[in-house]
């Protein structure tokens, strides 16, 4: 993509952005119809724009699986039932008619059924455009995508790297919970990370890699028993170290490529900001749950990014740091794990307070 074209994305997202726009209303619905056709000849950076691939995730009647959040990584098409312990639209749209899980969250992702879905960004790697995934993907439980032509399941390597970076953020803010004494708080977060394993695992299979539902069962155990955090601390230990394992089962000439990772963090982003929306109501918040797990899609992202400098200094120091003080500007939204009594910006202001960072994190 030339600059002048991405250039001309970035400033149409912006404006839409300024005026108000959530992130998860970018995307114009007609888009829909035609997102076969334009997966097939998008280059990487069009898939920040929103563009082909957020089709077929509007899973009316859904119902949630065992744990009741509904098909975390794999969104059905109409009808379609969650998959086992899936988190309700966690890649960013609510099922209509779906259940609610675990505290009637109903829905970890932050956007609703009309918006796109995060993961679009990584429809240049759909098998529609020759990438990893395959056709449908290995579904399994979390079940296959919808008509559209993207298939929001861990057979994309974008979705199952930023599912695996969703659950170190979430298992990030929920062990610091616990330490803080809020261990009643921090138990949804440890369920959310189980429930996303088990939705992965499909995927694990597939690529290789070792299975680590032990180190996970015995954390959220251990929580819901309310043991001392230094009875928690190993298993929490094993199980960020294995997740930074499993995260290598994707190809190296992915994981080093620069565009990739910023689609990764753009994706944290977009979700993070889709769950603060779900979270602020009437100048107030309404869903603590869904504040504390768009601040650890923050942290993941800003990890990433700090974890991969040297890709982004490859462009000049200049780059790098524009890109952290656009994580501090945005961040100010979650400024810690409790749950602040006002919220520090609105949906709005956090929406025009992220344009740059996803302005940046597009230029890749």
């Amino acid at each position: 993509m030339s600059n002048n074209t991405r250039t001309r994305i970035w400033v149409g997202v912006g404006a839409s952005m300024l005026l108000g726009a959530s992130t998860a209303a970018w995307a114009d619905d007609q888009a829909i119809d035609g997102a076969d056709s334009r997966i097939e000849h998008q280059k990487p950076a069009d898939a920040a724009s929103h563009e082909g691939g957020e089709a077929g995730h509007h899973a009316e009647g859904g119902e949630g699986g065992e744990g009741g959040e509904g098909g975390e990584v794999g969104h059905h098409a109409e009808g379609a039932e969650g998959g086992e312990g899936g988190e309700g639209g966690e890649a960013g749209h609510h099922a209509e008619g779906g259940e609610g899980g675990e505290g009637g969250e109903g829905g970890e992702a932050g956007h609703h059924a009309e918006g796109p879905s995060p993961f679009a960004v990584f429809a240049y790697l759909d098998t529609s455009a020759g990438g990893e995934g395959g056709e449908g993907g290995e579904g399994g439980e979390g079940g296959e995508g919808g008509e559209g032509g993207f298939h929001t399941d861990a057979s994309n390597p974008g979705v199952y790297y930023t599912s695996l970076a969703m659950m170190q953020g979430q298992l990030s803010v929920a062990s610091e919970l616990y330490r803080d004494g809020e261990a009643e708080d921090s138990r949804s977060l440890f369920a959310r990370s189980t429930q996303r394993y088990e939705t992965l695992e499909p995927a694990f299979e597939n690529r290789g890699v070792e299975p680590f539902e032990d180190s996970l069962g015995s954390l959220s155990t251990k929580a819901r028993n309310g043991d001392e955090w230094g009875e928690l601390q190993s298993s929490h230990d094993e199980a960020q170290g294995a997740i930074q394992s499993a995260m290598q089962g994707v190809d190296a000439s992915l994981r080093d490529d620069v565009a990739f990772q910023s689609r990764v963090q753009l994706a944290l982003l977009r979700q993070a900001v889709g769950e603060y929306d779900e979270a602020v109501e009437d100048g107030a918040f309404v869903d603590t749950a869904e504040y504390r797990s768009g601040l650890g899609h923050m942290r993941a992202a800003r990890g990433l990014l700090e974890q991969h400098a040297d890709l982004y200094r490859a462009s000049g120091d200049e780059s790098y740091d524009e890109l952290m003080a656009a994580y501090d500007t945005a961040m100010e939204a979650w400024p810690t794990v409790e749950v602040p009594e006002t919220p520090a910006m609105s949906s709005g202001e956090l929406s025009a307070s992220t344009f740059k960072l996803e302005a940046l994190l597009g230029e890749y």
